[in-house]
């Protein structure tokens, strides 16, 4: 790829551009996790053909972020039961997810980089922040 095409194509800075309007409670949240309360403790969703179908349902009390925990209820070989975790499905709030954190490198890190910028009051603070650390080090 040639570096006009790699500055044309730089999904990093796109992803980077799209966080700075992104909403503080979202960044946030993905920055250092939900903070989870259960909605609906675990339950008997359905009957299927290898156990039980459980649930959990659980909020965000900071984005509302809805995730729901399945488990299968079973019977291991020596007849006791347990709960298999099958997975979690998400329903996210409108606006929460950006399609560029799936397009660059290292999406987390960026993001933890916006977290940072807004947290010391800009990029220019950042800078000066770096420089004077750098200071100490001499």
């Amino acid at each position: 790829m040639s570096a006009a095409a790699q500055q044309e194509f730089n999904p990093s800075q796109d992803l980077a551009n799209a966080l700075k309007g992104y909403d503080g409670t979202y960044l946030q949240c993905r920055g250092i996790q939900h903070r989870w309360s259960i909605q609906r403790e675990m339950h008997i969703v359905e009957s299927v053909e290898d156990g039980e179908l459980i649930e959990r349902h659980l909020a965000c009390e900071n984005c509302e972020t809805i995730r729901k925990d399945r488990f299968l209820l079973r019977m291991d070989r020596w007849q006791v039961q347990r709960l298999e975790v099958l997975g979690a499905v998400y329903k996210y709030p409108e606006f929460y997810l950006l399609s560029e954190m799936g397009h660059a490198e290292h999406p987390r890190e960026v993001l933890r980089m916006e977290m940072l910028t807004r947290a010391l009051g800009g990029k220019a603070k950042v800078k000066r922040a770096v420089a004077k650390a750098k200071q100490h080090l001499e």
